[in-house]
């Protein structure tokens, strides 16, 4: 009894002692990571703190800012955005890092917003330039009418049914005249 008490014991300070050593290790990982980021090299900082990131059971807060930091380094806007948030809400103004946080919260954030700008830009350029590829059909069904050649208005007491504008009460628009709708340059042919 006295051996299998001592056995457990000495098996539980092996993984007690090695798990120490292990977070030791990746402690210094991330310390590592650290001063690579301080020298610019943020590619490789990047490499240690992902590493750190998917091995360390418990993460210290300041890994959520040097990770942060990195990530906006990285051109990784919103991860950074992100990961300085969780910082800031983990430490607060008190926080040993909350300066340096929240200036490149700012700066990530900028950045973020310039390349959803410019996104935003090219889909409307892109949509405003597009051609539709009728695929060889002389006519499109009317987007408008739906190829009913009516459109149905609610009235006063009940529906009223006029004359598509875009149609003229064909239903249909060549593929031109479809493709100028689509970029919002066709005018209805008659007024309402």
């Amino acid at each position: 009894m006295k051996k299998l008490l001592f056995f457990l014991l000495f098996v539980s300070t092996l993984v007690c002692h090695s798990q120490i050593v292990r977070e030791s290790e990746l402690i210094g990982k991330m310390e590592k990571g650290a001063e690579l980021m301080a020298l610019g090299k943020y590619d490789s900082a990047q490499i240690l703190f992902q590493f750190v990131l998917q091995n360390m059971e418990k993460l210290p807060s300041e890994m959520a800012y040097l990770f942060g930091r990195n990530s906006f380094h990285v051109k990784k806007y919103k991860q950074s955005i992100n990961w300085l948030n969780k910082y800031i809400q983990l430490k607060g103004t008190k926080g040993k890092y909350y300066e340096p946080a929240i200036q490149f919260l700012q700066y990530a954030e900028d950045e973020y917003l310039k390349i959803q700008r410019s996104q935003s830009k090219q889909l409307t350029k892109d949509l405003e330039s597009a051609e539709y590829d009728c695929g060889g059909l002389e006519k499109m069904l009317c987007p408008v009418c739906h190829g009913s050649g009516v459109v149905v208005q609610a009235g006063l007491f009940n529906e009223v049914y006029k004359t598509c504008p875009y149609s003229l009460g064909e239903g249909y628009l060549s593929c031109e005249e479809y493709n100028q709708f689509m970029r919002g340059d066709l005018k209805a042919k008659i007024g309402n």
